[in-house]
């Protein structure tokens, strides 16, 4: 329906308004006791947990950490494995986090007639997202994906296979674009975030500067440790 650009009457404007209003105060007040209903259904969940209640989520498999938005109508679904989301994680609009998987090599049924076994578990993989994410608007993440702690998804991506730790990928299927900072400053950033048994080891910082293309390996990164 195309709505006319003429200015309105003041009656009309007015009773347009009002009920505009009395409209989106029934929303609103709809939207809230639908999240009080549903927000003890997710499997774990922190404090300060923002989710929009008129997303689709498979709530007894999604387990979600503290200080988390899940942006607004987000897809967050796994029948049987696990999508378990950290500490400080933001979503953009419409994201799809997609658990599971289906058979498609049974020869002489429908794919959708095909049922799972127990043995078949090994493709219902799930999803995990580490602390301090920022997945951008309408960016999907398929089975089995890891994405590390600190890594930035670009909207509209689709990601396919583990993001490192600080980098950020974009693209169909997503690739890596880059790391956020050098590899010292991601030292420094998590000395000042994270105790040292939580802080990325030496052996996973000299992966990001091999990533990196760094000729050399941080001097500090075993002090990072200590």
């Amino acid at each position: 329906m195309l709505v006319s650009t003429h200015r309105p009457g003041r009656v009309v404007a007015a009773v347009a308004r009002f009920l505009d209003l009395l409209w989106s105060s029934g929303t609103r007040a709809r939207r809230a006791v639908r999240g009080l209903a549903s927000a003890s259904r997710f499997a774990a969940r922190g404090d300060n947990f923002t989710f929009d209640p008129d997303g689709v989520y498979t709530y007894e498999t999604i387990e979600v950490g503290r200080n988390v938005d899940l942006g607004h109508r987000p897809v967050i679904m796994a029948a049987r494995s696990r999508i378990r989301i950290g500490d400080n994680v933001m979503f953009g609009p419409e994201v799809t986090i997609r658990g599971g998987n289906h058979r498609i090599d049974q020869v002489g049924a429908p794919m959708i007639a095909v049922g799972k076994r127990p043995s078949d578990e090994a493709l219902d993989r799930g999803v995990t997202i580490g602390d301090d994410v920022w997945v951008g608007t309408r960016a999907v993440i398929l089975h089995g994906v890891t994405i590390g702690r600190g890594a930035v998804i670009g909207a509209g991506s689709v990601v396919t296979r583990p993001v490192p730790p600080y980098a950020v990928a974009a693209g169909n299927p997503a690739r890596l674009i880059r790391l956020r900072w050098p590899v010292e400053t991601i030292i420094s950033h998590e000395q000042q975030l994270y105790s040292p048994e939580q802080r990325l080891t030496p052996a996973e910082l000299a992966a990001l500067a091999d990533l990196a293309g760094s000729e050399t390996r941080p001097t500090s990164a075993v002090a990072a440790r200590r």
